[in-house]
């Protein structure tokens, strides 16, 4: 054994003198140290492994492997993906997963608008039961003329009273009605929001109201679909002014409708086909007159007139076809009062 001596140099002693083993490492190789910052005993060995060199790996999960730079261990991929090879996606395409075989293109839908804003209304392009039909019926009796528009656009332009436009197109939905004048600085007299069905007809008339201003009616040019043998169908509306009530007779008395109120639109009735006298009247106070349930050429009943008949008219009415007589006006305007018929 060696002379336990502090002076002597490290070089004299033996590794017996340190009760330490080197291990010899391989040519070119880095020494195989045992360390331990522990005692190590018998129960408790040293808690690096042999050839650790005091460093601490990372411990990989369950199943996996260690997660270190530079692992490309069994692989040929970059540092980090343990030797995993990923599929690269084709050109403007999506990566080709085992079920991803199938390219589904999104669904793009686009807003539907109810009208084309700037756009003639289709006049000529036929009837679907997807679009109504919408005419105009200038019942006011200003002066100056007025343009209809919905949605922004122009359905009646420069319409006076007692003008009616064609049927126009309208997409099934709500739609905004606005009036404005046709002239000068379009001020805008009316707007509203009226609900038109697919496969249906309306007239949109303008009248005044009794404060001086101007309101819509919104009729519906429908019914009377089943019609007898050689009989048309006919019906009176009252679009004159606020507080007005009227009938309707025939040269020889008989009532055809009786007390239609300011803005109200009367059912329709059959008539055979035919030509017929009809007379308005003030709303006569009998009660015990009753309406004719059929329109016929002829007298039913003699009876006379309850009040001085206000205007009369001719109409012919053909079988199939249906009609409403419009009473717009009154007596002390210069546009005066009057029946304006048209067929629906």
């Amino acid at each position: 054994m060696a002379d336990n001596n502090t002076g002597n140099s490290s070089a004299h002693l033996s590794p017996e003198d340190y009760e330490e083993t080197t291990t010899v490492s391989q040519e070119s190789a880095a020494p195989s140290y045992s360390y331990s910052d522990t005692p190590r005993t018998a129960d408790a060995p040293s808690a690096h492994s042999g050839n650790d060199y005091g460093l601490t790996l990372p411990i990989a999960p369950e199943g996996g492997i260690p997660a270190y730079t530079g692992n490309t261990m069994g692989g040929s991929g970059s540092d980090n993906d343990y030797g995993l090879v990923h599929p690269i996606a084709p050109g403007g395409g999506i990566p080709a997963y085992p079920g991803n075989t199938v390219w589904h293109p999104p669904v793009i839908t686009f807003p539907v608008f109810p009208s084309c804003p700037g756009c003639s209304p289709c006049t000529d392009c036929g009837f679907s039961q997807n679009n109504a039909q919408v005419r105009f019926l200038n019942a006011s009796t200003n002066t100056f003329p007025v343009s209809v528009s919905i949605d922004n656009t122009i359905y009646a332009a420069n319409t006076r009273f007692g003008t009616i436009s064609d049927y126009s197109q309208l997409a099934d939905g709500f739609h905004t009605v606005t009036v404005r004048r046709a002239s000068g600085l379009r001020t805008v007299l009316l707007q509203q929001t009226f609900p038109f069905t697919g496969g249906q007809k309306y007239t949109l008339v303008l009248v005044d109201t009794a404060a001086g201003g101007l309101a819509m009616s919104q009729v519906a040019d429908v019914g009377c679909n089943n019609m007898n043998y050689n009989t048309g169908c006919y019906r009176a509306a009252n679009m004159s002014y606020s507080g007005s009530s009227y009938d309707v007779m025939l040269y020889n008395g008989d009532t055809v409708f009786r007390n239609i109120g300011f803005r109200e639109v009367t059912a329709y009735k059959q008539a055979m086909a035919g030509s017929y006298q009809f007379y308005i009247t003030n709303t006569s106070t009998f009660s015990v007159i009753r309406e004719l349930p059929m329109i016929v050429i002829g007298a039913v009943s003699a009876g006379n007139f309850t009040s001085e008949p206000l205007v009369s008219f001719q109409l012919d009415i053909s079988a199939g076809a249906r009609y409403t007589s419009y009473l717009i006006g009154n007596n002390w305007s210069d546009a005066g009062f009057r029946v304006l018929t048209v067929m629906d």
